[in-house]
């Protein structure tokens, strides 16, 4: 069940990692069609003629005139045939014969070579057939070469067949033959293995062995002399009549055996109706997965050096913080009141949220329920004003009277938020005049948000730091703390100003806010690090800005349209 449960979790992060940087995918599968429709312009159009032959082994028979020797396996003899096909003598015969050289493609130098790259030969498994293929420029060409190279091979092993057997059948044709002749025809397998001239050629031996004994004794006239030749003449016709006899049947034989070949034509190469290259449906679905490959590159190694924070987990492994919430992104369509977002009709995703960082805090600070609390962030632009204008109407609406606090007197920002005043606020508490640095007179309500102040910043000092430096800040705070029941300081970014930590002297909460996917993790762990030297205690961080993209997080917007958070469910 658990490992199907992490199976499940980690198919959504990726899948949720792809629809997050979707655009990127999209990009790239376009640039690869585009790749592809270049190539398939540019790409000259070839063609493929093919001719079919047919090669059978040749049969041994009685007369072994292979030749290439003789084969004891089958497929020996097929693989020596395909190597010819492609040999560069053979191929010679066929460039001399159609003058290729006159063409592009085979121009010298190397013409033979180039022709060698455009013939293919491509056996059939499991038949003696085998295509023979050549592949140009030019339709016509191509045919023409496929069909000379299958005749040229056949005409040449027709030629080689013969070539081997020449010696032999200038010798059974010749009336007048030559003692070499004679002899070559004598040493033939099928003469010298005859059982009965072996015979013959034995009572020859034994009657010349006779002859010579009696020529020692008698004269060239003695009667058993003359009736020993007689007999031994007769023996030797018997041979050359029963030579004579075999000679004829292997003449007849031989000229069974050239007069056909091993080797035919099936099918000649026609002309090709269309080109084999480019291969333009291939090229362009080439074109679509490589892009989308390279896309899917781009997007894990963008994911993999991606060092902002995005989740709960990140937050937990990258800065070791409890998660407190997420702010969603609301897009303001008109200029209107940020803290608006969180009363405007229809807008149930964000109100909740801001519920549920309102909890979380009250969890946080279950020990001291009324603690002031510092909201800041690593950088400016972060969403901690937003936070805190949104969150002090959530505890406002929670029955709470809250004081809101801009803590930035270089930056101030919550003026614009509530539209008040300027000439009211905080840098007013240092004034000289006792009536105007009145801590309570400083203070404004919201207006339509009961139980909501502010005190803004007021008029920009020129020395910030100075100001906060003093003893003056920690009575207004204690002051602030006796008032309300709870106050909350949107304080400046951590860097590059210490603003934030001269207020942790005097409020040892805070809130870190992270904008989702900007806020770099290594800046914001300094940032906090600060604030943790600093002694203030960080009670968590919130992921303002968030944005669901893709699967992974997508359980969270759900909360827009269940029914339990519409008006008619309140």
């Amino acid at each position: 069940m658990n490992n199907n449960t992490t199976e499940e979790i980690d198919l959504n992060e990726i899948i949720g990692i792809v629809f997050k940087r979707w655009w990127i995918i999209v990009a790239t599968v376009l640039l690869g069609i585009v790749a592809a429709v270049i190539a398939n312009t540019l790409i000259r159009p070839a063609y493929k003629a093919t001719a079919l032959l047919m090669i059978n082994q040749e049969n041994a028979g009685k007369i072994d005139v292979n030749p290439y020797g003789s084969f004891t396996a089958e497929e020996d003899y097929y693989r020596t045939q395909y190597q010819l096909l492609e040999s560069r003598s053979l191929l010679e015969k066929v460039y001399a014969k159609l003058d290729l050289g006159q063409y592009e493609q085979f121009a010298n130098p190397g013409g033979v070579g180039k022709l060698k790259k455009a013939i293919k030969i491509d056996p059939i498994t499991r038949s003696r057939l085998v295509n023979v293929s050549a592949t140009t420029y030019d339709a016509t060409l191509s045919a023409e070469i496929a069909n000379t190279l299958a005749r040229t091979f056949v005409a040449e092993n027709i030629s080689n067949r013969i070539s081997m057997g020449q010696d032999v059948i200038r010798a059974l044709e010749s009336t007048e033959k030559s003692s070499a002749e004679q002899e070559l025809l004598n040493s033939m397998p099928q003469v010298v293995n005859s059982d009965f001239i072996k015979s013959l050629k034995q009572q020859a031996a034994s009657l010349e062995g006779q002859r010579a004994q009696l020529a020692a004794k008698y004269t060239d006239k003695h009667p058993d002399l003359i009736s020993v030749e007689n007999q031994l003449k007769s023996v030797n016709e018997q041979i050359n009549t029963e030579t004579r006899r075999l000679v004829q049947s292997i003449k007849i034989e031989l000229s069974g055996q050239f007069s056909g070949n091993n080797i035919r034509i099936v099918d000649g190469a026609v002309t090709p109706t269309s080109s084999v290259r480019p291969r333009k449906l291939i090229n362009l679905a080439i074109g679509i997965l490589g892009g989308g490959l390279f896309g899917l590159l781009i997007v894990f190694a963008l994911e993999f050096l991606d060092q902002s924070v995005k989740s709960s987990e990140d937050l937990e492994q990258k800065l070791n913080l409890p998660f407190l919430g997420f702010v969603p992104y609301e897009k303001q369509k008109q200029k209107e009141l940020e803290y608006a977002t969180m009363l405007k009709k229809g807008n149930f995703l964000l109100a909740e949220n801001v519920r549920n960082v309102r909890t979380m805090l009250d969890f946080s600070l279950a020990d001291q329920p009324n603690a002031p609390i510092l909201i800041t962030s690593s950088l400016q632009g972060e969403g901690k004003s937003n936070l805190s204008s949104n969150l002090l109407v959530a505890m406002a609406q929670a029955g709470k009277k809250v004081l809101l606090i801009d803590g930035d007197l270089r930056r101030s920002r919550l003026h614009r938020v509530f539209r008040l005043s300027i000439d009211k606020g905080l840098s007013n508490i240092w004034d000289k005049d006792p009536q105007k640095a009145d801590y309570a007179s400083n203070v404004q309500p919201v207006k339509d948000v009961p139980n909501l102040f502010v005190m803004t910043a007021g008029q920009r000092p020129p020395n910030p730091a100075e100001l906060l430096n003093t003893p003056k800040l920690a009575d207004f705070i204690n002051w602030a703390k006796g008032h309300y029941d709870q106050v909350i300081v949107d304080c400046p970014a951590i860097m590059p100003v210490s603003d934030a930590l001269l207020w942790g002297r005097y409020i040892p909460h805070a809130v870190f806010v992270i904008k989702y996917g900007k806020t770099n993790a290594k800046l914001a762990s300094v940032a906090i690090d600060k604030l943790k030297k600093a002694n203030i205690k960080v009670l968590g961080a919130v992921i303002g800005h968030y944005r669901p993209e893709g699967f992974s997080y997508g359980k969270y917007a759900y909360y827009k349209k269940y029914s339990y958070y519409s008006e008619d469910g309140k």
